[in-house]
């Protein structure tokens, strides 16, 4: 079947693009046009760290895949925060088994994106609103002044509609403490163990519904990366997978690409639900593949003032 008609299918039987996949909304928020950000030559950012804040292995591979694999390229050092434990995504498997699975593929995700390292701080999954802000917030700004964190890769804050009450209460921890972990007052027992205010100067915020674009990145080039970020989140991808036909049987439908063998019917889910997507966010930009965010980068208020009046000490 052609992917187009997958989508056609998928619509007539009440799926969206498909049961189980994070929502697209792919819209926009009115504003001027986006940045557009292409790949870079070289390493430029060699030195720069940059981390991934999510509560789920597979919204990183997913929203972001793309400019985590540009940002690696291009010399960054990359960290994967796991803010749930992932209990709740896996198809007939116990919780027990799903939180073992789902770690062993955050493993097998840092390895073939070569991240530095991972930190699972393994709330429970579909219940960080019962959990403290400050709590995560206090142990993000820890990280954060730790690892020297320049960069940030999370959910929007500010993304309209989202229902999943795991995505926004991190995207709200994360947005504090990027600002808190720079203020010499907030917790500065961290500094008898020798860490220092460290501010984290930009972020990438991606979301499920619409959100202010102010930044697209061009995927182009790491998309064949990306595919394989994803593909590495086997379980999640094979519960998507499962739960579609499943959903597809009780309408008497059949997407014959999806009940082959599990390998290769990810790979084509992988390529329908989101690759398709990228290319079609590429498009409205001129580009092949992209993802969209609302990126918020370091002040420069004072870059003139600064030039006209420094002094060498």
């Amino acid at each position: 079947m052609e992917r187009r008609e997958f989508f056609k299918v998928a619509a007539a039987a009440g799926l969206g693009t498909a049961a189980q996949t994070p929502g697209m909304a792919e819209t926009t928020v009115a504003g001027p046009a986006p940045f557009i950000e292409r790949a870079n030559p070289g390493q430029p950012h060699k030195g720069k760290v940059f981390a991934l804040i999510t509560p789920h292995l597979d919204d990183g591979p997913i929203f972001a895949g793309g400019t985590i694999a540009k940002l690696l390229n291009e010399g960054y050092t990359g960290y994967f925060i796991r803010v749930s434990n992932d209990e709740k995504d896996s198809y007939n498997l116990t919780m027990g088994e799903t939180v073992l699975v789902n770690e062993q593929d955050a493993a097998r995700f840092v390895e073939v994106a070569g991240l530095r390292k991972r930190y699972d701080l393994e709330y429970r999954n579909h219940g960080l609103d019962d959990v403290s802000r400050m709590e995560i917030r206090v142990r993000l700004i820890f990280l954060f002044r730790l690892l020297k964190v320049d960069t940030v890769l999370s959910y929007d804050p500010w993304g309209h509609y989202e229902e999943n009450p795991d995505h926004y209460v991190t995207a709200q921890a994360v947005e504090a403490a990027c600002w808190t972990a720079a203020d010499h007052l907030d917790f500065p027992e961290q500094f008898d163990v020798g860490l220092k205010a460290h501010s984290v100067r930009e972020k990438y915020y991606f979301a499920r519904g619409p959100q202010l674009v102010n930044r697209v990145v061009d995927i182009g080039p790491t998309i064949k990366q990306k595919a394989t970020y994803i593909a590495s989140c086997r379980n999640m991808i094979t519960n998507m997978v499962k739960s579609t036909n499943e959903s597809l049987a009780a309408r008497g439908l059949r997407i014959a690409a999806f009940s082959g063998p599990q390998e290769a019917a990810n790979e084509e889910y992988i390529q329908a639900a989101f690759l398709e997507r990228d290319k079609r966010i590429g498009a409205k930009y001129g580009l092949e593949y992209a993802e969209e965010f609302h990126y918020i980068g370091p002040s420069h208020e004072l870059d003139d003032y600064i030039r006209a009046h420094a002094q060498r000490i």
